[in-house]
């Protein structure tokens, strides 16, 4: 759930008010907003000497982990992936490993993920995090990547399903990502197979539709904003084996 304490206030009022959307009432938060600040103008940039936007973004993630109470908040991102037909389709999902070379995703392979992948295996990830500052000015952090997604070998992932919570093993055993249920039919499905795992602590191993990919980069775009400054963009390409770092515009 989004944290509205974590957004500028203006944002906040607006995030957190039922009143009707149009121009009027966004017209009055404005001016209100203009009222009750001293308001200012600047240009950021963001603060770094790595050439490697992977070291750049374990040291964010690392940064909003430590700033939040919560790690699903930093783990969690929207994948988007096209089919082959050029149809294009966002979800949220949770990294579950960032690996020198690329970002590790979970997901079951027989998902609509999954099938855009096995057609076009080219994907983009976001990830967006929203903070304050040391002197508590709101601070939005954005990364942006994009590169091809890479299945990995069951040895490569099966560590990942072994230490899932009991709900997400038994979701796996009893759900069929995106068909669609009989909903009566699928809780007995799942009582049945919790009873059976809490009274036999009976285990449940890996199903094959259980897959993991890496989303092996090209493109990774860091974008900071902090309090009234405009933000900056760094974008990273990959030329060969090496990272070309460049500013872009907001």
């Amino acid at each position: 759930m989004l944290n509205v304490k974590l957004l500028p206030s203006f944002v906040s009022r607006f995030a957190t008010s039922n009143a009707t959307l149009n121009t009027r009432s966004l017209s009055s938060l404005r001016q209100a907003e203009v009222e009750s600040l001293h308001e200012h103008s600047g240009l950021h940039k963001i603060n770094t000497s790595s050439k490697n936007p992977i070291d750049i973004f374990s040291k964010w993630y690392n940064e909003h982990m430590a700033a939040n109470a919560t790690m699903t908040s930093a783990k969690a991102f929207s994948l988007a992936t096209v089919s082959n037909t050029g149809k294009v389709s966002c979800r949220s999902l949770i990294l579950r490993r960032l690996d020198e070379d690329g970002f590790v995703m979970m997901t079951d392979g027989r998902s609509r993920k999954s099938k855009d992948l096995a057609e076009n295996p080219q994907a983009s990830m976001l990830f967006l995090w929203l903070d304050h500052t040391s002197n508590n000015l709101p601070q939005t952090r954005q990364v942006r990547i994009e590169g091809t997604v890479k299945k990995l070998t069951t040895e490569n992932m099966k560590e990942l399903y072994d230490i899932e919570p009991l709900f997400c093993k038994i979701r796996a055993q009893v759900c069929e990502q995106g068909k669609v249920v009989e909903w009566d039919q699928l809780k007995r499905d799942h009582d049945q197979l919790f009873d059976k795992v809490s009274k036999y602590n009976v285990q449940l191993p890996k199903p094959d539709h259980v897959v993991a990919y890496k989303l092996v980069p090209d493109v990774i775009e860091f974008y900071e904003a902090i309090g009234q400054k405009i933000a900056d963009r760094l974008l990273f390409t990959k030329d060969g084996i090496s990272w070309q770092p460049k500013h872009i515009a907001a």
